[in-house]
Order: structure tokens, then C-alpha cells, then sequence
């Protein structure tokens, strides 16, 4: 098979069937097709897991990238037009269903690489029930969670929502979509939510920023986020090689 062919959808069924089961690693991007402020595309978080998962496996002959799955768990958005949502247990059964595509052929190793915090849960619970029922090894890889790469790039450990780091992340992976000019005079909520006596209250995000930007706003920069995008696709190409190895 050409080493230079890593995206599943332009490969042939015969040569997938060729592949070592054991080594073979696939990546499945998965994001969400939501609001990100008036200056970012409504596909931010699934063009950001994308880019790394296509950039990852474009590395490493053993590992394949899967079609990415655009929509996901967003209800809260829903008051920004162009937000598309499916319900958690919709867009768990989908996300099962792709892993459980790729074991009825016999293949173990799939790490998901998510670009979106509301898809988290119903992952963790599809990647449980795969590992534990199906003995399969399933991973979820979360870029924005590496909070000391983020501290030592930006300064601050997150960047919570369509804020500095996700805006300067998206710029570099589609430069052509961020609207810079909207930079200046952008509004944002300090924190996720709202909290009434100390307690989280579960909100939607309209009931608590304007613009649906929520965390620091100032130093965008293409070159931060270019600079987060290679250190988390280095660090990622590491983790998969030992997945590949890795023999129970």
C-alpha cells in the first residue's frame, strides 16, 4: 500500500484488511459544529482535532485517520444560529458504532481525538464500555487539557471558550476563516457558567456572555497557536508509537 495514503476514505477495503491488527493504530477526530464568538468558524473545535489528527498520522505509517465527526454534544450553544447539536446518547451510539465498525474487522487500537469539552462524557462512556466489554484499547486524547503547554505558550493555564488560546489555535490551522478585524472590542465572560451561594449552576452559554466567548482576551497570536499545534502533535506521535507496541 502507498505509505503516503493515511486517511481511511482514500484507501481501498483490501489494502485495510492487509494491515497488521496488532500495530495498526486509527484516529478518529471529533468536534462540534457551534458558536465561538463573532471572530472564529462555527467549526472550530472539529477543524483544530482535524488538523492534529491528519497531521499525526501523516508522521507514522502504522496509524490512519478515520472521517471526522463534525457535530456533537452543543445543546448549550443552541441560542447561536448556526449551532448544530445531537443528545448525548445520539452522539454516544454513533461514536460506538464507529468503534465497533472498525472491531468486528478485528482492530483494537483507537484514539479519539477530541476537539470539544461537551463531547467528554458520552466519549469516556463509549470508550469504557469498549475497553471493558470488547477488550479493545481505546484512548481519548483532549489537546486543550494540557494545561502547563497552554501555561508556558499563553501564560494562563486555559483558555475555556473562543477566548485568546482557542481563537490563536484556529487561526493557525485556518488562517483564511478568523476574522481579525473582530478582535478588537470583543466581550467575555471571566468564567464557564454562573454560580449562585458558591454553587456551579448548569447554564446555557447565552445566559452568561454575550458574544459566547468566555476566558482571557488579550495576545491572540497565530504564531502561539502554531506553536501549541507542534507540541501537541509531537507529544501525541510519541504516545501513539507505544500504543502501537503496546501487547497485553
Amino acid at each position: 500500500m502507498n505509505s503516503e495514503k493515511f486517511l481511511l476514505h482514500e484507501i481501498s477495503w483490501t489494502d485495510i484488511k492487509a494491515l497488521d491488527k496488532e500495530s495498526t493504530v486509527f484516529l478518529l477526530p471529533v468536534g462540534s459544529t457551534e458558536q465561538h464568538g463573532p471572530q472564529n468558524p462555527l467549526g472550530t473545535d472539529f477543524l483544530i482535532a482535524e488538523y492534529i489528527a491528519r497531521k499525526t498520522a501523516e508522521k507514522l505509517p502504522f496509524v490512519f485517520c478515520l472521517p471526522t465527526l463534525p457535530i456533537g454534544v452543543a445543546s448549550h450553544h443552541r441560542d447561536f444560529p448556526g449551532t448544530l447539536y445531537l443528545s448525548h446518547q445520539t452522539f454516544e451510539k454513533m461514536v460506538k458504532e464507529v468503534i465497533h465498525s472498525l472491531h468486528i474487522h478485528g482492530f483494537r487500537k483507537i484514539i479519539i481525538v477530541n476537539g470539544h469539552g461537551g463531547n467528554t462524557n458520552p466519549l469516556t462512556n463509549a470508550i469504557t464500555e469498549y475497553n471493558d466489554i470488547h477488550n479493545m484499547l481505546c484512548f481519548l486524547f483532549e489537546w486543550w487539557k494540557d494545561e502547563e503547554l497552554i501555561e508556558s505558550v499563553f501564560g494562563f493555564p486555559e483558555g475555556i471558550h473562543a477566548a485568546t488560546m482557542e481563537t490563536s489555535v484556529v487561526w493557525a490551522v485556518r488562517p483564511d476563516l478568523v476574522i481579525q478585524e473582530r478582535f478588537e472590542g470583543l466581550t467575555s465572560a471571566k468564567k464557564w457558567g454562573r454560580e449562585v451561594g458558591g454553587l456551579h449552576l448548569t447554564s446555557r452559554t447565552a445566559q452568561f456572555t454575550k458574544t459566547g466567548i468566555a476566558g482571557p482576551l488579550e495576545g491572540f497570536s497565530l504564531e502561539k497557536g502554531e506553536e501549541v499545534l507542534e507540541t501537541t502533535i509531537s507529544k501525541l506521535v510519541e504516545s501513539i508509537k507505544e500504543v502501537s507496541e503496546y501487547k497485553e
